[in-house]
């Protein structure tokens, strides 16, 4: 897919194979190993200044419903001073949805296409802040099973808890090594693209430092509802325990009078009375209770 104004080219390439790329190699010049780079999956956002193009490679969180986890979605940029190249191998919604309104909205054309640097730019705010409705999600289901934890249902939201923590450490471990490289491109932007684009850049960074701050909102209030829903379960096991100790307690008292009387009736010692014997029992049981009442363990 190609969009093209004011003599500014947008290309994106989805899931191309390395014939597909070859046309980049013999038009910019670009290095074999760089499309080797745009075909590979690289763990790390990094980003190269060649003489005639910059490579850009940064992650994106994308969200499977199928498997409800947050998994990073490379997107390389090949950009030249007249060009913006766009390159992923899985998909991207967010930046599949953004090409579909730029090319049937022609009128939103003047405000991307400004230059190469300022489509990058734009592109990247974009996609920056098409993470924030993901954070939304996470933010209800955090609300969701702060209600549920509430209502009774410890047990059943520690997997809950469990997921939503994944997804949070997996859009971490996406979003936090974006900064470097988006603070290094914001200071190579003057040199490559010969324009000043530091409000645009600045906006950028004042966006992922924003998704960050939510993110770590959302870390401290699963974390601050696990460790309720911890001590709620905590109370219940220990409420199990003190009323398993009672009957304990109980049946052994009584198990031992019972069989105390049996001995002394086999040896033959006479004068036990079966009701003495109930009172006896009856009497334990009522100062058990009342030492339980008292020690607040009932």
């Amino acid at each position: 897919m190609q969009i093209e104004h004011n003599k500014v080219i947008w290309q994106n390439l989805a899931n191309p194979g390395y014939q597909d790329l070859t046309f980049i190699e013999k038009e910019l010049g670009v290095s074999p190993l760089v499309l080797k780079d745009l075909l590979a999956f690289n763990k790390r956002p990094k980003i190269e200044e060649y003489d005639n193009y910059l490579l850009l490679v940064i992650h994106f969180p994308v969200f499977n419903e199928e498997t409800r986890q947050t998994a990073p979605a490379e997107l390389d940029f090949i950009v030249t001073r007249d060009r913006v190249i766009s390159v992923y191998q899985n998909p991207n919604p967010a930046l599949e949805e953004l090409l579909k309104e730029i090319q049937g909205d022609p009128s939103r054309h003047p405000d991307f296409f400004k230059s190469s640097g300022w489509l990058l730019f734009c592109i990247l705010d974009q996609m920056i802040d098409s993470c924030l409705p993901m954070l939304d999600h996470i933010h209800e289901k955090i609300e969701h099973i702060e209600e549920q934890v509430f209502e009774g249902k410890e047990k059943e939201m520690l997997k809950e808890i469990a997921i939503v923590k994944r997804d949070i450490t997996d859009f971490r471990r996406t979003i936090k090594p974006q900064r470097s490289v988006l603070e290094l491109l914001g200071r190579k932007n003057a040199r490559f693209f010969q324009e000043d684009l530091d409000i645009i850049s600045q906006e950028i960074i004042g966006s992922e430092i924003r998704v960050w701050n939510t993110l770590e909102n959302h870390k401290e209030m699963i974390e601050s509802i696990e460790s309720t829903n911890s001590g709620l379960l905590s109370f219940q096991i220990n409420q199990v325990m003190h009323t398993l100790t009672f009957f304990s307690i109980l049946l052994f008292s009584l198990t031992f009078i019972a069989s105390f009387f049996s001995m002394r009736a086999l040896e033959g010692a006479g004068g036990f009375d079966i009701w003495k014997i109930i009172g006896i029992m009856l009497i334990t049981v009522a100062l058990i209770v009342i030492i339980f009442k008292k020690k607040k363990w009932l």
